[in-house]
């Protein structure tokens, strides 16, 4: 099984949806079958608006949203407490493996 692990901590909400799209479609691309998100707040349980959580309750937006649909098998993915896992569709015709750079960070973690 190939898979990636990504530790969003450190970004700021936007930056790390994007990246969590990009990553999805690189994974796919690349052939991988899963892609773990680590964002931490392991202790947040319900939604949030400000402060700690919101990357967490934004990934789990993401997958049940669909906005992951192509690459991403929403059946097979589950979040955890302190990450989220996606299950990558199978692709048929993976290219050869390159990932882009990571954004930069807002801040240390």
């Amino acid at each position: 099984m190939r898979r990636r692990q990504e530790d969003l901590h450190g970004f700021d909400v936007m930056t790390a949806m994007d990246f969590a799209v990009t990553r999805a479609r690189e994974g796919w691309e690349n052939g991988y079958d899963e892609i773990e998100f680590l964002h931490g707040a392991s202790d947040v349980h319900e939604r949030v608006e400000d402060g700690r959580g919101r990357i967490k309750w934004g990934l789990r937006e993401l997958l049940d949203g669909g906005q992951l649909d192509r690459w991403v098998s929403r059946d097979r993915s589950w979040p955890k407490a302190g990450s989220l896992v996606l299950a990558l569709k199978r692709n048929p015709r993976p290219r050869s493996e390159r990932w882009s750079a990571a954004p930069r960070r807002a801040h240390q973690h």
